[in-house]
C-alpha cells in the first residue's frame, strides 16, 4: 500500500499543472468619468455591451472576476469605439481592504473585437495566489471609447501533486475505517 502511494504521488507531481475553468466577470467593482451601462460587462460575452467612453476625462471601469484568475489567458471581447483610443489594462486585487493594482498595460491592436492577454506578470507583481479585479481605462483623445462585452479569464487548477496527496489521503482514511471495523467484535443476539 505505501510502495502504491509513493508511486502514484511520483507520477502525479511529475505531470504539468493545467488550467482549470474558466471564470467571468461577476460584479462591476467600480466606475470612474463616463461609462454607460457597466453591468452589460458581466459575465460571457452576449452582445450587450459597457460603453467605457473619454468625455472629460480618463474614464474606467473595474469589474470583479467571481474567483481568482491567474492572468495567463485574459480574454476581452469588446472593441475600440475609434482608432485613437488608448485602452489601458490593469490587474488587481483586494489587499487589507484596499484595491491594488498593477502597472497598465496598452491594449494592443487595431479595432478588433477580441483580445487574449497574458496578464500572468502584471498578477505577480500584486498578489502570489491570483487576481480578482480587472481595470479598462480609457484615454486619449476627446471622443474615444472601448465598448466591452464581456471579460474572462482562467481559474488556477491545483498542482497534480496537490490532488494525488489528496486522493492518497481519503484512500487512507477509508483504510484505516474498514481496518477498525474489521477489528470490532460482532455481537451476536441470543435468544431466550
Amino acid at each position: 500500500m505505501r510502495l502504491f502511494a509513493a508511486i502514484f504521488l511520483f507520477l502525479a507531481a511529475a505531470q504539468p499543472a493545467a488550467a482549470a475553468t474558466t471564470v467571468y466577470a461577476a460584479s462591476v467593482f467600480g466606475t470612474g468619468g463616463t461609462v454607460f451601462a457597466p453591468g452589460n460587462a458581466i459575465g460571457a460575452a452576449n452582445g450587450s455591451s459597457a460603453t467605457i467612453f473619454r468625455l472629460f476625462g480618463a474614464s474606467t471601469l473595474t469589474l470583479q472576476m467571481s474567483e481568482a484568475i491567474t492572468g495567463s489567458t485574459t480574454i476581452l471581447s469588446g472593441q475600440r469605439l475609434t482608432a485613437g483610443s488608448n485602452v489601458q489594462i490593469a490587474i488587481g486585487e483586494v489587499i487589507g481592504g484596499i484595491a491594488t493594482f498593477s502597472a497598465n498595460l496598452a491594449l494592443p491592436g487595431g479595432l478588433g473585437a477580441l483580445h487574449t492577454l497574458d496578464l500572468s506578470a502584471l498578477c505577480a507583481t500584486v498578489s502570489a495566489t491570483g487576481c480578482s479585479l480587472l481595470r479598462i481605462r480609457v484615454a486619449g483623445p476627446l471622443g474615444s471609447g472601448f465598448s466591452l462585452d464581456g471579460v474572462s479569464g482562467v481559474a488556477a487548477a491545483p498542482e497534480p501533486s496537490a490532488w494525488a496527496l489528496m486522493i492518497v489521503g481519503f484512500g487512507a482514511v477509508a483504510w484505516r475505517l474498514r481496518r477498525r471495523r474489521a477489528l470490532q467484535p460482532a455481537f451476536v443476539q441470543i435468544k431466550t
